[in-house]
């Protein structure tokens, strides 16, 4: 069951056309890249300056209702001056003619609707802000980071990231939206961090936000939700003083103060020693995204024939232009390819794709459909290119071949791939074909090559669980493997897992490399010993 999940998670992703190709744009998921932030603080402007609008036209409607009670009261005044009160008809006159016409006018004019335009204008921007889905990829983008580099939700919220300080923070609201995600789920004890550090939060904030104004939380809200995700773990008693702190809050809360009392009593009626429930989501993070991410495992490492050489065996033209090459690994062959990607080619990539991104989708090889899904565990924003899309991805597409000696005419389309908050990608195998379906005239990926197109300021590695392994991004580098070993087997040692990014925006383009096509540049041999009688880049191996 392990192994069809990992090969399931190694996706099919299908070619559309033979120039570019893109997902499905049903949803836009907003925080699985960080390429549509610029057109949210756009969006932040036009909302704002319009929110402006109907607070000045509000502003006019009172300054009126104003000046119109200083009239009245200023007209009432001279009537009571006067000695004789109406003894002339003029002023019994102006007297019944205003309270007859000029109430009336007023009604009309307080029942006068304020800010249509602007209130259209807002409704007609609503199909543009992110929907409550973005949110929970945030949320979890938030989460599976914090699982993965095992940092607590304080500090998180106070902008302390895997032991960096940044001039950043969460509001008090941010942390509870967290916390009541998680509580919604069931997943109590992350649940109670991320309360926990709304409460600190508040005690440490300086100032509202607008949202905090209008809606809270207050302090009472918080400890009484505190209280009550510790009743979900059998903690009574924590339960019991966090509702005592929001009753010294909100002393006469009618529902705070009839929750303690239940609490209470229920309290002298259980037994002393109770199991808490058990957060069964902690356990399944720290499975799935491996705390090596961060690059301090402790676990050692085989170093004894590693080394980095200067590759001119694999082609021709290396004799003339030879290829730093870092190999970190001999079984399976991993190697970090230095400079295959120029700033200008990386940059031009990376513009001229920011504006087709869409949610990266999967589909299942072995399904019968080929329809394509947006799924959780790989959060980040796509879009495909073929070898041939410019002359820029011509030539990275001859120097790969030149670089790994395998023939580029049997490769897959190039995807730019850029991850959002937190974009991981779960621990899979690259490999399409489950056992069953292995040869049998299908073609597999016997490669993987991913292109660094930016430097990431923290976290979003590429973690190799069985080999210890965890390869950073470096601009203008290339890291390749092989998903197949010399027997055109699954190599179960290129499991790896894309580590969550935790400050930064990350551009990768991958290139699968097919082994139909690969007989002769990469024949099938008895081990990786016998390197030498491959023309691949295994021959590099001393």
């Amino acid at each position: 069951m392990l192994f069809s999940r990992l090969v399931l998670l190694g996706m099919l992703f299908l070619s559309l056309s033979f120039g570019q190709l893109r997902e499905n744009d049903a949803q836009q998921r907003f925080s699985r890249s960080v390429v549509n932030m610029d057109d949210m603080l756009n969006l932040e402007d036009d909302l704002v300056t319009n929110l402006e609008k109907l607070a000045e036209a509000l502003s006019r409607k009172a300054k009126i209702i104003k000046w119109g009670v200083f009239k009245m009261m200023k007209r009432r005044q001279e009537y009571k001056s006067f000695r004789e009160l109406f003894a002339n008809p003029i002023d019994t006159f102006s007297l019944i003619r205003h309270m007859q016409s000029d109430w009336l006018m007023w009604l009309v004019y307080l029942k006068m609707p304020v800010g249509q335009e602007e209130l259209a204008v807002l409704d007609s921007r609503m199909p543009l802000l992110p929907k409550y889905f973005d949110f929970i990829d945030a949320a979890e983008g938030i989460r599976k980071m914090q699982a993965t580099y095992q940092m607590f939700s304080a500090d998180i919220a106070n902008g302390l990231l895997d032991g960096v300080q940044y001039n950043s923070s969460l509001k008090p609201i941010d942390c509870l939206a967290i916390g009541l995600h998680l509580m919604n789920n069931s997943r109590w004890f992350a649940a109670e961090q991320w309360i926990g550090a709304s409460i600190e939060a508040y005690d440490q904030k300086s100032s509202q936000t607008e949202m905090e104004l209008l809606r809270g939380p207050k302090m009472a809200d918080l400890c009484r939700i505190l209280g009550q995700v510790q009743m979900k773990q059998r903690n009574h008693e924590g339960a019991l003083q966090a509702y005592q702190v929001a009753l010294k809050f909100s002393p006469h809360d009618p529902e705070i103060y009839e929750e303690y009392r239940i609490l209470e009593k229920r309290d002298l009626t259980l037994s002393d020693i109770e199991p808490m429930e058990q957060d069964e989501d902690n356990s399944h993070e720290r499975l799935v995204l491996p705390p090596c991410c961060s690059g301090r495992c402790a676990v050692p490492r085989n170093l004894s024939s590693l080394y980095c050489v200067y590759n001119h065996v694999t082609s021709p033209f290396l004799q003339l232009a030879p290829i730093k090459t870092e190999i970190l690994s001999v079984d399976p062959f991993v190697v970090l390819l230095h400079d295959m990607i120029s700033q200008k080619e990386s940059t031009l990539i990376r513009n001229s794709s920011k504006e087709h991104m869409l949610p990266s989708a999967t589909t299942d090889p072995d399904a019968s459909d080929t329809e394509t899904q947006v799924d959780t565990y790989r959060t980040s924003k796509s879009v495909w290119y073929s070898s041939d899309f410019s002359d820029t991805t011509k030539k990275i597409t001859e120097r790969l071949g030149d670089a790994t000696g395998l023939d580029m005419n049997f490769t897959e389309f190039y995807q730019v791939i850029n991850y959002g908050l937190g974009g991981f990608f779960e621990t899979h195998l690259d490999m399409l074909l489950s056992e069953k379906n292995r040869f049998n005239g299908t073609g597999d990926r016997i490669a993987t090559t991913l292109f660094y197109l930016n430097e990431v300021r923290q976290g979003g590695g590429t973690y190799f669980a069985r080999l210890n392994l965890t390869v950073f991004p470096q601009p203008g580098s290339a890291l390749f493997w092989y998903n197949l070993d010399t027997k055109g087997n699954d190599h179960m040692g290129s499991l790896h897992t894309g580590c969550p990014v935790i400050v930064g925006s990350k551009w990768v383009m991958s290139k699968w490399i097919n082994d139909m096509g690969q007989e002769f540049t990469r024949p099938c041999v008895d081990s990786s010993s016998s390197s030498k009688e491959v023309l691949s880049a295994e021959r590099l191996i001393i």
